[in-house]
């Protein structure tokens, strides 16, 4: 009797619940109770992906005016490069890490390897914070090198290649864990940045409660489920979540950018800031190389030393399709001296955004705590970016997405608008978070928005 009691004071208490609380648990209870649906999520994202990574290398190369409607390899181009990669960025705005629990090919490879794997512990060079920055930045160099967004077998290498990484690496590491989400996903811990700003979390069900059994279950991606603080690696796979279990997790929404204004409490990592600043000098500079006359004379100062000091017949020759772009019938032959000026022109660019941003965010620090400024202080402020560091990155890795639009009649001023729209509304949400923070005057937002602004400007520069 007391149990039917308190069932019927839960339902009607949940009856009750503002709008919010019960969309989030109708949103639980569906995942929870499919999980089968999830499997096969799975298994779909894994045959559409394969296919769309293998077929297009054995076809003819598209001609120019080819589409998306009329020739699958810029079919496949533009679901990769204008759909999944920037939407995938946004998506956690609203949706957090959803992609990595019920979507991705590569972590649903990685789990069901797991299930078969050896076992092993993860090594302590693994669980580094600064292996996914590391893993981030070779990717990306390496892409833009081999032309990942414009030729089919770069695809095969990059995605294939991640694809193939994710099943060993989970086969050989930890047993109902996802090592590779976790600690070497060249996207998932940029995402994991990305869903602090999201409107969806996991928090405990029923705060207080002293049934905690539940909260002992092993997270896949090695969370602490007691305790739990910040969502940055839940991966929304919802194998926590038991609406109807005091002691379990419960899915909740929240206002997008809690997690941010309330960062002090929420887990900072300067790892996260330096992966936030480096991103984005990153994609600054991978744009850079194509259109700023200061690479011309970057590339000469580094060939003319390399000429000295006695390459030059090795700069000048052609390497292989898989380490830069080979393609003589469609008019681009990476040399070595290529190879090296862009690589090394996107890694300065990485560095010089790092540096300069952290310098803006130090002062932004000092103005905001005077002497109380400690590193944590501007770790903490350094997440202020994280709007306008994302919505770089869509405009940057992402430009086909906006290319598909003049293509599909947009006028090119109307495109323009959209961009600028976006990275407006980036900025402005970055300098929201940074008026939240507690100062004098609102004198601390001078340097934060002047490091908006330079972010802005180097924009402008190549794209506005």
């Amino acid at each position: 009797m007391k149990t039917d009691n308190a069932i019927r004071e839960t339902i009607e208490v949940e009856r009750k619940a503002p709008w919010q609380k019960r969309l989030a648990a109708g949103i639980e209870e569906f995942f929870t109770g499919h999980k089968r649906l999830i499997g096969y999520i799975h298994l779909a994202m894994l045959i559409m992906f394969t296919a769309l990574i293998l077929i297009p290398p054995f076809l003819p190369a598209p001609p120019e005016e080819a589409t998306p409607l009329n020739n699958f390899t810029v079919f496949a181009r533009f679901l990769f490069w204008g759909i999944w990669f920037p939407l995938v960025l946004l998506s956690t705005v609203v949706f957090g890490r959803i992609w990595c629990g019920v979507f991705c090919p590569q972590g649903a490879l990685a789990e069901y390897a797991n299930k078969v794997g050896i076992n092993k512990k993860s090594p302590s060079w693994l669980r580094w914070e600064g292996t996914p920055i590391l893993s981030f930045v070779f990717v990306t160099v390496l892409g833009q090198l081999v032309g990942v967004r414009d030729y089919p077998l770069p695809v095969v290498e990059i995605f294939g290649g991640t694809m193939l990484l994710a099943a060993v690496v989970g086969f050989i590491y930890t047993k109902r864990y996802r090592t590779w989400c976790r600690y070497l996903c060249p996207i998932g811990s940029l995402l994991g940045i990305f869903s602090r700003l999201g409107m969806v979390s996991f928090e405990e069900n029923r705060p207080g409660s002293k049934v905690t059994g539940f909260k002992k279950a092993a997270c896949p991606t090695f969370i602490g489920l007691a305790g739990k603080s910040t969502g940055r690696h839940c991966i929304e796979c919802f194998k926590c979540a038991d609406h109807s279990n005091a002691g379990a997790m419960a899915l909740a929404f929240r206002k997008p950018g809690t997690e941010i204004e309330n960062i002090s409490k929420s887990a900072p990592s300067i790892y996260e800031v330096i992966f936030l600043f480096g991103a984005t000098g990153l994609a600054l500079g991978a744009f850079h190389w194509q259109a700023n006359p200061f690479y011309i004379l970057f590339k000469q100062t580094i060939g003319e030393f390399l000429l000295v000091v006695g390459l030059g017949e090795f700069i000048g020759g052609s390497g292989p399709w898989w380490a830069m772009a080979n393609y003589p019938e469609a008019g681009e032959v990476f040399n070595w001296l290529d190879f090296i000026s862009i690589g090394s022109f996107m890694l300065l660019g990485l560095t010089v955004a790092t540096v300069v941003l952290f310098a803006f965010t130090t002062a932004t620090a000092f103005l905001a705590y005077g002497r109380n400024t400690t590193v944590r202080r501007v770790t903490e402020l350094g997440y202020f970016y994280a709007p306008v560091a994302m919505i770089s990155i869509v405009i940057g890795l992402g430009q086909m997405l906006f290319q598909a639009m003049g293509e599909m009649g947009l006028p090119p001023v109307a495109v323009k608008g959209v961009q600028t729209t976006l990275f407006a509304g980036g900025a402005l949400w970055s300098l929201y978070l940074a008026y939240k923070v507690p100062g004098r005057l609102g004198l601390h937002l001078i340097p934060s928005a002047a490091g908006i602004g330079l972010v802005a400007w180097a924009w402008k520069m190549v794209i506005f």
